[in-house]
């Protein structure tokens, strides 16, 4: 008798495991928010496409994922106000994404510093500009960096210094070399993809808030005026940041 209890109590929570695991969920539409389950725990998405051989492609921030569709793997979710306002920032950053053929677009960023001249004294203002202009641009094949909010002290001038100025390309070792200290932030951003979604588009940069900083200021051979500073101290690697639109 307790072998037939058991054998039907088993029989009917596996029935009202495959009930309740066939509950379809098909209603959802593109854009929806919705919860998906993975590993045991529930995880916000966004619905990416149209239901396709039982499944929904979703978005989870740059990932594209596929959730079955069923009360098992999705539920409907109402975000929260964060969630909302990364959703927003994302949809604007999409529509106000630079066109065209130049580095900005490419990356979907502003366009790095360039400088017109480099001939100018070293003062706190050139010394500023110069590392905007040495320190922007695509300096590997993937990736641009920029930088922001950069605080520069401006030391006496100096000889050159074999110990602490060798590794400067091209310099002039006649000329006087200006020791800065300072503080900024660094952006290393991926070049835009189709691949991508568009949270992966639109917060593509790694973020350094680089809190200390020494370098200097030297001539090159051409007269040409260059500044550097490396971090000391900051906030190391954050990730899935948006590009900065200032300087």
């Amino acid at each position: 008798m307790t072998k037939i209890r058991c054998g039907l109590i088993g029989v009917m929570l596996l029935a009202g495991w495959v009930t309740a695991f066939a509950q379809s969920v098909t209603d959802f539409k593109i854009g929806d928010w919705a919860q998906m389950s993975k590993g045991g725990k529930w995880f916000t998405v966004t619905i990416a496409g149209p239901l396709n051989a039982g499944a929904y492609p979703v978005n989870q921030g740059k990932l594209v994922l596929y959730a079955l569709a069923n009360a098992q793997s999705l539920r409907h979710y109402q975000p929260t106000a964060e969630e909302l306002r990364v959703a927003n920032e994302t949809t604007q950053a999409t529509q106000n994404r630079p066109k065209g053929d130049t580095v900005g677009a490419k990356f979907g960023t502003r366009e790095p510093s360039t400088c017109a001249s480099r001939k100018g004294p070293i003062n706190v203002a050139n010394a500023q500009q110069y590392f905007h202009c040495d320190n922007e641009g695509v300096f590997s094949r993937d990736y641009l960096y920029l930088v922001t909010d950069v605080v520069i002290q401006v030391g006496n001038a100096r000889p050159f210094n074999m110990a602490l100025d060798a590794g400067a390309s091209a310099i002039d070792t006649s000329a006087q070399v200006y020791d800065i200290r300072g503080s900024y932030t660094q952006y290393q951003c991926a070049a835009q993809s189709t691949m991508a979604n568009a949270f992966a588009n639109s917060h593509n940069c790694n973020k350094y808030v680089n809190t200390a900083a020494l370098g200097s200021c030297f001539r090159d051979t051409f007269g040409d005026w260059h500044c550097s500073m490396a971090a000391k101290a900051g906030s190391g690697q954050i990730q899935n940041q948006m590009p900065p639109t200032g300087y």
